[in-house]
């Protein structure tokens, strides 16, 4: 059996400061990261959100200290996300 470990270590400290978020891949989604369960009880970086990552691996997270944006995370965090304008269907609604 492998020892994920030092794998485990290595994603944490990308994440350890603090203001530094993620983004998934190269998305453009910037999520709020908290520290969740892993494999064999190890403590990895997951997105706040707990929003699903296909294939995830510690990996498909990418830091960043550019403001969170994921109206979900935002929520979470206790901050209300700009509210969403619904675009009118025939001209003026």
């Amino acid at each position: 059996m492998t020892d994920i470990a030092p794998l485990a270590a290595s994603a944490r400290s990308r994440f350890g400061d603090p203001g530094v978020h993620a983004v998934v891949r190269a998305g453009r989604t910037v999520h709020a990261v908290s520290l969740g369960g892993w494999v064999g009880g190890e403590q990895v970086p997951e997105l706040l959100c707990r929003t699903g990552v296909a294939g995830w691996s510690p990996d498909a997270l990418e830091p960043t200290r550019a403001q969170v944006t994921c109206a979900r995370c935002l929520r979470r965090l206790g901050r209300n996300p700009a509210p969403d304008r619904q675009l009118p269907l025939f001209g003026q609604d």
